[in-house]
């Protein structure tokens, strides 16, 4: 009699009726509990999953968000914060794919100058470049105003390493440092250049002064001509040197055979001097590049201006 009674005194659960309910009542009662939710989470998009157990006493249910968890709107499973968390990225990321295809291109620069260059006048096919205001450090800086050149619609810019853009150094850079790069699919490459002009002269240029007041065709190619090349400029690989007057500024226009350059094996060049800067526009091709498109890669040399 006393065991019974500590038995029954023990008993916490009752059903309906308030009956007491036994050890395996109760496990019936849970289980039945356990199917109620499952059934309920179907309507609301959430598939019911059973944690495993090696007690049958110890089976939980764990609906699983679908759709509603997509969304953020607080259905998780046991966790709210980080249903919510993944709503968060989600939509963050949704965000970045509707950003207009044209601005990305223009942010990020790996599409045909076409799509964002205005077209150069005179010369079909062929895009003017302009840098804006924050196009570069030097510029950014003040140390070097505009230039202009046109290039084939299909070519695409290139980025700049840092170490190489004069970041680090300006406004006062003793080294010359490169300004942009643009490659084109099948015709070469090209780059702008520009050296401090003490690095060349030791007198600043006066009003009106050009290229030809810092230095001679042979004195010019030889001092910056392996910044084009990357190697030393042999006499024998000048085929072409000449000086051109456009618009009251003197440039002198290269071409260039150099087999051992490390930007290919042909170059054309074009360098003039404005203020307290040398400014070299070349354009770089392999053989084969060349010999197919030498009157184009000789359009952008020539269009070159500052």
């Amino acid at each position: 009699i006393f065991w019974i009674g500590k038995a029954r005194s023990g008993r916490t659960l009752r059903d309906a009726s308030g009956r007491f309910l036994s050890k395996r009542a109760r496990e019936r009662e849970s289980e039945r509990a356990r199917d109620s939710m499952a059934v309920a989470a179907k309507p609301m998009g959430m598939s019911p999953r059973v944690a495993p157990s090696s007690s049958r006493r110890r089976r939980v249910v764990v609906a699983t968000a679908t759709s509603s968890s997509a969304r953020g709107d607080g259905v998780c499973d046991g966790g709210g914060a980080s249903v919510a968390r993944r709503g968060a990225l989600l939509l963050a990321a949704t965000a970045t794919l509707t950003v207009p295809r044209r601005a990305l291109a223009i942010a990020e620069k790996p599409v045909e100058v076409a799509n964002y260059l205005e077209a150069a006048k005179g010369v079909e096919g062929f895009y003017e470049f302009v840098p804006n205001d924050r196009e570069t450090p030097a510029i950014r800086a003040g140390t070097i105003g505009k230039y202009r050149f046109a290039m084939p619609g299909t070519w695409i810019r290139r980025t700049v390493a840092n170490i190489l853009s004069g970041n680090y150094c300006q406004p006062r850079c003793d080294e010359p440092w490169t300004e942009v790069l643009f490659q084109g699919p099948k015709e070469g490459s090209l780059q702008v250049i520009v050296s401090p002009l003490n690095k060349l002269s030791r007198r600043s240029l006066s009003e009106g002064e050009s290229i030809d007041a810092v230095g001679t065709l042979d004195g010019i190619i030889n001092a910056l001509g392996p910044n084009i090349t990357g190697n030393t400029i042999e006499e024998e690989e000048v085929t072409k040197a000449e000086a051109k007057q456009i618009d009251g500024v003197t440039y002198y226009w290269y071409t260039l055979d150099t087999p051992y350059a490390k930007t290919g094996q042909h170059q054309v060049a074009s360098i003039a001097a404005k203020e307290n800067a040398v400014f070299v526009l070349a354009v770089s091709a392999t053989d084969k590049q060349w010999a197919q498109n030498s009157k184009k890669l000789k359009t952008i040399q020539e269009s070159f201006r500052v």
